[in-house]
């Protein structure tokens, strides 16, 4: 395989990592949520190794401006969902919603942004951020889930629950990013 697709394979692997930790983690044994722990972490790396390689080295094709944001959605996309399935309480429906919605909206900005300006979309920092942030939250929660799931609904600062508030936290800055990322791109139609 010619080293230029290799970032694009790196996007293609989240894609079928997905479904498979999903399948692990609701088998919902001790072993199982060590190795769907272990998938979602590759999966992670592989986020950062395919943008990483394809910047560095000069790799950036069209498929891979596209593969890749709709690979992340995906991965982390499930891992919410899946979550949720376990701990409604905790990571509520109406969060991913404004997750998704915020992805649904930006991805459609970028579609009309693109077909009838004809000219590429300002990326934000931010974005990279808000996609760390929920890649460590759910890291957070999975190991919580594999060590005893008790301490999802016990661990509590200051009288407000950890993972509820790390939940809020993300969809905070998840909305805010996607704010900006409008903003910078409205400001350069203009």
């Amino acid at each position: 395989m010619p080293y230029r697709y290799i970032p694009n394979f790196l996007s293609f692997s989240r894609i079928i990592l997905a479904p498979i930790f999903v399948i692990l983690i609701l088998v919902d044994t001790f072993y199982f949520k060590i190795i769907s722990i272990l998938i979602f972490f590759i999966g992670s790396l592989s986020d950062f190794l395919d943008g990483y390689l394809a910047r560095r080295f000069n790799y950036v094709t069209e498929i891979g401006k596209f593969i890749d944001p709709v690979a992340d959605k995906i991965l982390i996309l499930s891992a919410f969902f899946v979550l949720n399935y376990f701990y409604s309480d905790h990571i509520e429906l109406w969060m991913i919603t404004v997750i998704v919605l915020r992805d649904v909206i930006i991805t459609l900005f970028r579609y009309v942004f693109i077909k009838y300006k004809k000219k590429s979309m300002k990326t934000s920092h931010y974005g990279k951020l808000k996609t760390l942030l929920q890649i460590i939250v759910i890291h957070i929660i999975l190991f919580f889930h594999t060590i005893d799931s008790n301490l999802i609904y016990s661990y509590n600062i200051f009288s407000f629950n950890f993972i509820n508030t790390l939940m809020m936290i993300c969809v905070l800055v998840t909305v805010v990013t996607g704010i900006h990322y409008l903003f910078i791109n409205l400001k350069k139609i203009k």
